[in-house]
């Protein structure tokens, strides 16, 4: 080689160690079989937030009115705190908060929610005709992956919005703007779940 054999050399050694380093990666990963993520269950606090108080008569399962018309992958375990399964969502392509607005009853759009008879008396809250005391307000998702992160907020495509892991807490929140909403009160209820 004109010009040298060091360049070329360095190539080489690099390339070996990026081989050797994968490789030693690949064997030090927690092995995990197919049959544990199938049957794997992530937890989520749920709450429904408007103005300044949280609604408080989210069904259990045991007051859902027609059981089977639930979907499977989903299913409340307690009231405000769902049970989902990733995989048979995932297989669905339904990880996404609209599984939780179909548990409930709930019809939501951008800009309203329509509840059934058994949550909030059947309300329908919708921006143009509801206000949180004399101020307008707007419908928001906020998500915190787990108790101690930072929220995010979504303003559109609310249903869409991923289940990505174990411990989030989630509020569809109807506040005015700027308004800072709180996590589910149902989120010290998912330590023991998750850890049992």
């Amino acid at each position: 080689m004109q010009g040298g054999s060091l360049f070329p050399t360095v190539i080489f050694v690099v390339c070996v160690l990026g081989v050797g380093l994968i490789a030693y990666a690949r064997q030090s990963q927690e092995r995990v079989s197919a049959l544990d993520t199938a049957t794997q269950s992530y937890y989520t606090a749920f709450g429904i937030y408007k103005c300044d108080a949280f609604i408080d008569n989210l069904p259990a399962a045991s007051d859902l009115a027609d059981i089977a018309t639930v979907k499977p992958g989903a299913f409340i375990e307690s009231a405000g705190v769902v049970r989902w399964e990733p995989q048979v969502l995932s297989g669905e392509r339904r990880a996404k908060l609209e599984t939780f607005f179909e548990l409930y009853g709930l019809k939501v759009t951008n800009d309203s929610i329509e509840f059934p008879e058994s949550i909030n008396n059947g309300e329908k809250i919708t921006e143009g005709d509801t206000k949180c005391g004399d101020k307008n307000a707007s419908l928001q998702v906020v998500v915190w992956d787990s108790k101690v992160s930072s929220p995010k907020i979504s303003i559109a495509d609310l249903g869409n919005v991923r289940l990505t892991g174990n411990g989030m807490a989630i509020t569809l929140a109807f506040v005015v703007k700027d308004a800072d909403v709180p996590q589910p009160v149902t989120i010290t209820d998912l330590d023991p779940l998750i850890t049992g």
